[in-house]
């Protein structure tokens, strides 16, 4: 059964919690697969006003440090950065929700102290609640976060595979057309040898991106997207990168230009 979220945004419960920030977790069980599948049945809508600029990324002058939790105020401000603005929690809800699992979340206290609870969803880096955040967890987060994209503004439905086990290849019918790939690390500068100067954040074409394009999305006029396409030509994904294991081929990639975290999109045919 498919469950669908209408956004990634962050919701304000203006809750009178004590402490700046906690971390909640339901003890039920990992969700498998097939289940974690049914949540990533979601919609983009990230702008790239929110903070994902190509030259300074999602630095520490953000107000976030991936060398602590993110529940912890060394790991997210709430006095500065992003926790201060409403597009930057917009950010943070979508970083959350890539991060952790659909049975987490985080609460954090803004300047003013208004508390906003952050949720889970695809669970890309757990560890980050409470630790740091290394290069792998970067890139996992970095593929989602760019994936959700939409330099428009307009919420579209999404399906996303990718070789991390909480996330998988599994395909759905309703969503038949292959978008594109996002890989890349928006938490440094020159990461795995790119420009020194600059936050690499890229994007391949998926076999139809210029199907039933979308506003805000590859394939369509973006403007002002944050991410680029690296690979010559017709830049597509299937000739530059390595394809999922079998039986899984067609699905997405597993590894493109030696970014080994990539995340695949589908969309659906034009209503």
């Amino acid at each position: 059964m498919k469950q669908r979220f209408a956004s990634f945004s962050a919701v304000s419960l203006a809750l009178a919690l004590a402490g700046c920030a906690e971390l909640n977790q339901d003890p039920g069980p990992d969700p498998g697969v097939e289940e974690v599948h049914s949540l990533l049945t979601s919609e983009n809508g990230l702008s790239t006003a929110n903070g994902l600029s190509t030259a300074n990324g999602l630095s520490t002058a953000n107000g976030l440090s991936t060398a602590n939790g993110l529940s912890t105020a060394n790991g997210l401000s709430s006095t500065t950065g992003m926790m201060t603005t409403d597009a930057g929690r917009t950010t943070i809800s979508y970083l959350v929700r890539c991060a952790l699992r659909a049975n987490t979340s985080i609460v954090k206290k803004d300047q003013y102290g208004t508390s906003y609870t952050f949720t889970g969803e695809a669970g890309l880096a757990p560890e980050w609640a409470t630790g740091n955040c290394n290069n792998d967890c970067q890139e996992r987060i970095s593929a989602c976060l760019l994936a959700h994209v939409n330099t428009a503004g307009v919420h579209i439905p999404l399906w996303i595979v990718a070789q991390d086990a909480t996330v998988g290849w599994t395909l759905s019918p309703d969503y038949p057309n292959q978008e594109g790939s996002f890989f890349g690390n928006m938490f440094q500068k020159g990461a795995h040898g790119t420009d020194a100067a600059k936050v690499p954040m890229y994007y391949c074409n998926g076999v139809a991106y210029d199907v039933d394009t979308v506003p805000g999305r590859i394939g369509a006029a973006q403007v002002g997207a944050p991410y680029y396409n690296p690979f010559p030509g017709t830049g597509y994904c299937k000739d530059s990168c390595t394809v999922a294991d079998k039986p899984y081929q067609t699905s997405g990639f597993k590894a493109c230009d030696g970014w080994n975290h990539v995340v695949t999109v589908w969309r659906k045919n034009a209503q």
